[in-house]
């Protein structure tokens, strides 16, 4: 395939539309576009009753949260706490997942007349999860229960002193348990390999809302199952920054989320698009991944997330902009750090003559590990090998982990682990921590480990089609039936049409982004490429016949709306 050598290079395969004997069982009759029903077809829904639960979310489609198992031992426990005014206290995780999650059991639980103290910790001086010290200081607040969000489901140490302070702890979380859970007083993810609640993919955010469903049944009247539910804003923007699947109950709670998002904007969430410069923009699921994680997670990168959990429970806008404003200063330092470690590494990957057969495994006491993860997944994407990023500054040494798909990085990790104090993650992305003076050998051990698996070639990327489209196809009912197959991200990707047409030549943006112009039947239809920007300098000035791998989608500026197609890669023919 053509194109930039700046840019991945990847098979495109149009997948094949259903068998005309399957085309029968679609509801041809609602008027869905035949590219938009084979879309349908390709995320395995053939029947009409599944296609109209996607096309029509209902916040019905939700399960019944007293599936998880101990959600009734914890909203029990919590409702007596109420009842007795009893001191509560609310910790989350320092990620997006894990603020927004704080942030609804705080807002809810002063809505039921409590005043619970509050906690996110400080990545640098309090570690990951929940710990002893934090114990501690709920301890000294007099609080009775905690509510560990996004964590807890490992924190065996800390579980053991809050029951020993006689504090009993309420872990709300989504992580992978080990074999042996702690003796918290209740402990809700629907991970437990004792758990069959139908869907454990959701964030913790929205297992946190599961829990608040239950106490709202028990405690609460319509006002208050109102008064929940206009806070799925919270849901959607942690669900979506923790990139969990957007399937299933997770697709209901985004939708719905953004419906709230949009038609009654909490001041955070206003100030915070401000200052991305998005205020005046339709909202999506693309504005929650590109502009309001980013900078909720900035605070959590740098140390600052109580920040980003005091943006959340602001009620004003003024409030809300003071906050928003020392975010943006923490995301403007995060963006610094991450192009100085991806500066430094490219620098080094590049003078290495052997790079590509083995993982890239690199350290440095200068790179600030809050970055890291980032930068390694741009390694990733510019290498097409894993990546190990380390943070060599301090007693303990912290480093992020990324692979391309077709690697179970988890596997390669641990058998290099003896040179670890400590891994966990998943298939594409790992965490890890070591004592720095191990560093070189755990570089030595994991390259030697990824030789082998790389030496069998690296699995070729792909970039999968739905289906043909032309874009004289292309119009604003077309774009208003892709909208309805979002809210788009992990496992609901924005489809992706195949054309073949003649294109002009526009102009790059933010030095970035490619802006072209395709010309069907008469009409100009304008594309937008983003990061396409290095193909611009190979399209003709004249023109030129192209190939596109595109979505339609619906431009609206100033209550006007029209059919735009995003570009995710162009060809020449």
């Amino acid at each position: 395939m053509g194109g930039s050598p700046e840019l991945p290079r990847r098979r495109w395969n149009l997948r094949s539309e259903p068998h005309p004997d399957a085309w029968s069982r679609l509801p041809r009759e609602w008027g869905i576009p035949d590219a938009v029903l084979a879309t349908l077809w390709n995320r395995g829904l053939e029947d009409p009753d599944a296609i109209q639960r996607f096309l029509a979310p209902k916040i019905e489609d939700l399960g019944d949260p007293n599936g998880l198992i101990d959600c009734e031992r914890a909203v029990t426990r919590i409702a007596a706490a109420l009842r007795n005014s009893e001191t509560l206290f609310v910790f989350g995780d320092y990620d997006v997942d894990g603020i927004t999650a704080a942030a609804l059991w705080v807002r809810l639980l002063r809505h039921f007349g409590a005043r619970p103290l509050y906690k996110v910790p400080n990545r640098m001086e309090d570690g990951y999860g929940l710990s002893v010290r934090t114990i501690e200081e709920a301890h000294a607040g007099g609080a009775t229960v905690l509510i560990a969000n996004d964590c807890g489901t490992s924190a065996h140490e800390a579980i053991e002193r809050a029951r020993a302070l006689g504090i009993d702890v309420i872990v709300v979380d989504h992580h992978m348990p080990d074999a042996t859970l702690p003796a918290a007083y209740a402990l809700v993810n629907p991970r437990r390999s004792d758990d069959s609640y139908p869907f454990p993919d959701l964030a913790a955010v929205g297992v946190a809302f599961k829990l608040l469903e239950a106490l709202v049944a028990r405690i609460g009247g319509p006002e208050d199952l109102r008064h929940l539910r206009n806070h799925l804003d919270l849901v959607a923007v942690g669900s979506v920054a923790d990139v969990v699947p957007l399937r299933g109950e997770n697709r209901v709670l985004v939708h719905f989320g953004i419906r709230v998002l949009r038609a009654r904007r909490r001041p955070a969430f206003q100030a915070l698009m401000e200052q991305a410069g998005v205020a005046d923009k339709w909202l999506e699921s693309s504005t929650i991944a590109f502009s309001l994680a980013p900078r909720l997670n900035a605070a959590g990168r740098l140390g600052h997330p109580a920040l980003a959990l005091e943006l959340l429970l602001a009620d004003d806008l003024e409030s809300a902009r003071s906050f928003a404003a020392r975010l943006e200063k923490d995301n403007d330092e995060r963006k610094r750090l991450h192009e100085v470690v991806l500066r430094e590494a490219v620098e080094t990957v590049e003078k290495d003559e052997g790079r590509g057969a083995y993982a890239i495994v690199l350290g440095s006491a200068g790179w600030h590990p809050g970055v890291l993860g980032i930068a390694a997944s741009r390694l990733v994407e510019q290498f097409g090998v894993p990546v190990v990023l380390v943070s060599l500054s301090g007693e303990t040494a912290r480093g992020s982990a990324r692979t391309p798909p077709g690697f179970d990085l988890l596997a390669l990790v641990a058998r290099a682990s003896e040179h670890l104090s400590a891994f966990g993650g998943h298939r594409q992305a790992v965490g890890l921590s070591l004592d720095p003076a191990h560093f070189v050998a755990f570089q030595t051990a994991l390259r030697d480990q990824s030789r082998a698996a790389l030496a069998q070639g690296v699995p070729e990327a792909t970039l999968e089609l739905d289906a043909a489209l032309e874009p004289r196809q292309c119009d604003v009912e077309l774009a208003r039936w892709v909208e309805r197959l979002g809210p788009f991200g992990e496992g609901n990707k924005e489809p992706l049409y195949l054309a073949r047409a003649f294109c002009r030549p526009g102009r790059v943006l933010k030095d970035r982004h490619l802006r072209i112009h395709v010309l069907a039947n008469g009409r100009v239809i304008d594309c937008i490429g983003f990061g396409l920007a290095p193909y611009a300098s190979e399209i003709p000035s004249g023109g030129a016949e192209m190939k596109l791998a595109f979505t339609p989608m619906l431009n609206r500026w100033r209550g006007q709306e029209q059919v735009q197609l995003k570009l995710r890669e162009i060809d020449f023919v």
